[in-house]
């Protein structure tokens, strides 16, 4: 007998476009079911529509009000504005638990009508963290022989810690799942043992906590192209025409802080001609002509290879990806042409000490100069991301890395405070980094289960469990926002990824300005009706039409 199997993904309350995306890591695990005769269907909750199932009228009214001032008019909030903000900070919460319950029940109900046999959830960070797990309490009550799977960042970052706040998981996924999602299918059909499927982590009966080994997809050429039909992916119509080619996974590099090379291991990329068929199929299929390489280490040589490739066939694409500075020596002029519209590069410091001790990148400075000079130069969108305060940094480091920014006028800044993620070495060995963890033991536990308050900024968040060169969270906190401070005064934008550009460059705003301030507003205000509306003009500009 055939399983039937239900794909979800719920990350939280929306912060941004590229939220609206569609779940390339959902699609090709769809695909991959598929292709092994079992039957599939993706709920991405996703979606503009989540806000009406959170916020009420007075909750949307006062945020409309309050967010139309802030970012429509410029003005500071004042102290009133705050108390009152935190009031209805406090319903919010409130009514997130609510949606918990709808969200149960709504699964509970697809669950039954459906005949699901096994459902995997992404497990992300936050609100959507703790709405999935809850779910998968509730869901494995109700039905004793459901098969509950999780997978996604959380697995990838937390692993058997997972199993402190949800026992419904039959197994977590960690590591790359295509395969072990078919393995899993057989599992639920009863035809193979748990312990002989490989990157996963399951309970034994005696409570004992077993991971199998890790297994990696050597050619990524066979991984299957992922499906976003409406018959599968339910709600992709209300999904932004824009799709994720997952061109390369793994990294050569060894970044100290970075999960990437735990998760996927050394780098492997697809074939330039798999990407150009990946592209057509997107087309043909979906009308789609936005796209974003997935890759945390994309190669420049393999850009340009498919740069030459969309030229050469007369694609009519736009594009936009992540770079390493040390893989660039490329003709982004070419890259340009072939419509590239924004690379995101890695930089985090300007400090070799800083670069070299604390992070192991292994960037030269004078490269990078370069590197970031000809690709603006170009005309695409350079971005470049920095982690502020970063292990060792001192006044001297910062005025560096400040007068590079300056000197170089990148079109954009992304700025973070270090982040410790267990597995890292930066987690291992915190002390040689300049870090300090409160409490090792409920460190895993505190950070996986954190809440971040979107109505405020990182100053107001409850204090991360971790110092950094010896300031607790509320002074690196305030000095990563003085930092971003000081950049905004010399002209720099702070808050510019490489897909909210590409997204911009669809969205008939005339100003980047316009098209950031107007989505803070409808985003802070939880506006479901004119985020809907923005989509569907974003979609009508992403689509050919024929």
């Amino acid at each position: 007998m055939k399983k039937n199997f239900l794909l979800v993904s719920v990350a939280g309350l929306p912060n941004i476009l590229s939220d609206f995306i569609p779940d390339n890591g959902l699609g090709v695990l769809a695909s991959a079911l598929i292709s092994t005769g079992r039957n599939v269907k993706i709920l991405d909750f996703n979606q503009p529509s989540l806000f009406s199932d959170v916020f009420t009228d007075e909750i949307s009214g006062f945020l409309e009000r309050f967010s139309h001032r802030v970012f429509i008019e410029g003005k500071s909030p004042s102290f009133i504005d705050l108390f009152k903000l935190k009031r209805i900070d406090n319903k919010l919460e409130k009514n997130k638990r609510r949606f918990s319950e709808k969200f149960q029940a709504y699964l509970e109900d697809f669950v039954q009508r459906e005949k699901i046999d096994c459902i995997g959830f992404k497990l992300w960070a936050g609100d959507g963290f703790r709405w999935s797990v809850d779910a998968g309490v509730y869901l494995k009550k109700r039905f004793p022989n459901l098969k509950i799977i999780g997978g996604g960042p959380q697995v990838d970052i937390f692993g058997e810690e997972i199993y402190k706040v949800g026992n419904s998981f039959d197994a977590l996924c960690y590591g790359e799942g295509e395969e072990t999602i078919q393995y899993l299918a057989d599992f639920v059909a009863g035809e193979i043992k748990i312990e002989d499927i490989p990157n996963i982590i399951f309970r034994k009966e005696d409570g004992a906590v077993v991971r199998t080994p890790r297994k990696l997809i050597e050619d990524l050429d066979k991984l299957p192209i992922p499906v976003y039909t409406p018959d599968v992916y339910l709600n992709i119509n209300e999904k932004l025409k824009i799709l994720v080619l997952d061109e390369s996974r793994g990294c050569p590099n060894s970044c100290h802080f970075c999960i990437h090379p735990i998760k996927s291991g050394k780098r492997r990329v697809k074939s330039p001609s798999r990407i150009i068929k990946e592209i057509k199929d997107a087309k043909d299929k979906y009308g789609v002509t936005l796209f974003r390489y997935a890759g945390s280490s994309t190669p420049g040589s393999f850009m340009m290879s498919v740069a030459e490739k969309i030229i050469e066939e007369k694609l009519d694409v736009k594009y936009a990806s992540f770079g390493h500075i040390n893989e660039f020596d490329i003709d982004f002029t070419l890259l340009k042409t072939s419509g590239c519209e924004a690379i995101f590069f890695g930089l985090e410091s300007t400090d070799e000490k800083i670069l070299r001790e604390g992070m192991n990148k292994n960037i030269d400075i004078e490269k990078a100069k370069m590197v970031l000079s000809e690709c603006n130069g170009a005309g695409i969108f350079t971005v470049v991301s920095l982690i502020y305060p970063a292990p060792f940094e001192t006044q001297d480091t910062r005025k560096k890395t400040i007068d590079f920014i300056k000197e170089v006028r990148p079109n954009s800044v992304m700025v973070q405070f270090a982040g410790i993620y267990p597995g890292t070495l930066w987690f291992k060995y915190p002390e040689r980094f300049n870090f300090t963890i409160q409490d090792r033991e409920t460190y895993p536990y505190k950070t996986m289960t954190y809440q971040i308050k979107n109505l405020f900024p990182p100053t107001f968040w409850e204090p991360l469990p971790y110092k950094i060169n010896g300031k607790p969270f509320s002074e690196y906190a305030k000095d990563t926002a003085l930092f971003q401070k000081e950049l905004q005064e010399a002209g720099m934008d702070v808050s510019i990824s490489d897909e909210a550009y590409l997204i911009y460059r669809a969205s008939g705003f005339s100003t980047i300005k316009d098209f950031l301030n107007t989505n803070r507003y409808y985003f802070y205000s939880g506006n479901r009706e004119k985020l809907e509306e923005e989509i569907a003009s974003i979609n009508k500009e992403a689509v050919i039409i024929k």
